[in-house]
């Protein structure tokens, strides 16, 4: 198509967890092995008579449930008794308690990384530092996330953007600016002042020093999102708002509902009845 795109971050996200998961898989089988069986009525019983909290299991389609399937297991791990023989032979052993302890804080930073990338006022520098960030504490999920991964369908397109965003656009390269070129607003050039006496020649040098080079502008560059996550509550909404109806209704309808649910806070009830 010749045209550059922008993958989203959220998704790569997922793959450099997904990558990170499979190194500990054995360890997340057996605290899976251990909530099934807590689960179960002599368990739950037993479970019920000491705290309030119950069994996570994770979801193979979801990296988050793991996480939660890890933090309810340290918060339930105090009241499981040793000496319970049904229960006994499902509890990690002491040699291995450590490696699911640090897959949690692996996992925590995730989701940290997650939740901010979900934030409607992130940008693609944003999303950059934040991925930096997490590569910085979890350098094995560069492959994935790192500013040059396989998977960046056009890194000398994101790399300009961000120089634009972070007020570099001196710095761009030739490729970045051509990239980046249709989103060109004009160039700033700061005002010579003419002088009404002839300079001395230490004064022209210094003078000469402070002048700003004229600077590219791409303030529409801010507007491109990292993350597909607003498509994605799109279709959330749809389903969540139509429901099965939107079988019976046109294309046409279906895009005037969502497009009023989703830029709900523009308007009320009385602009769009003088619309509609």
């Amino acid at each position: 198509m010749g045209i550059p795109r922008v993958g989203c971050a959220s998704h790569r996200l997922i793959l450099a967890v997904k990558a990170l998961l499979a190194l500990y898989e054995a360890d997340v089988c057996e605290v899976q092995r251990l909530m099934k069986q807590l689960k179960t009525l002599s368990e739950g019983a037993k479970l019920r008579l000491v705290t309030p909290l119950r069994p996570v299991l994770r979801q193979q389609t979801r990296w988050g449930s793991t996480h939660a399937m890890l933090r309810r297991y340290f918060e339930l791990r105090g009241f499981l008794s040793m000496d319970d023989d049904e229960l006994a032979e499902f509890l990690p052993s002491p040699t291995t308690r450590s490696r699911p302890k640090a897959l949690l804080n692996e996992l925590s930073d995730c989701e940290s990384v997650s939740l901010a990338l979900q934030g409607d006022d992130v940008d693609l520098l944003g999303a950059r530092d934040l991925l930096d960030g997490l590569i910085a504490v979890k350098p094995i999920l560069k492959t994935y996330i790192g500013a040059s991964a396989n998977i960046i369908h056009s890194p000398v397109f994101e790399s300009g953007c961000r120089k634009g965003l972070a007020g570099d656009a001196a710095k761009l390269l030739r490729d970045e600016k051509t990239a980046i070129g249709p989103f060109l607003q004009g160039v700033e050039c700061e005002p010579q002042v003419v002088a009404l006496q002839k300079e001395g020649f230490a004064e022209h040098i210094l003078k000469k020093s402070k002048v700003k080079p004229c600077v590219a502008s791409y303030p529409l560059v801010s507007a491109i999102p990292p993350t597909s996550n607003r498509v994605e509550r799109l279709f959330s909404v749809a389903r969540a708002m139509i429901g099965h109806e939107r079988q019976a209704l046109s294309p046409l309808a279906v895009e005037m509902l969502l497009f009023l649910k989703v830029n709900a806070s523009y308007w009320d009830v009385e602009v769009v009845d003088r619309c509609v």
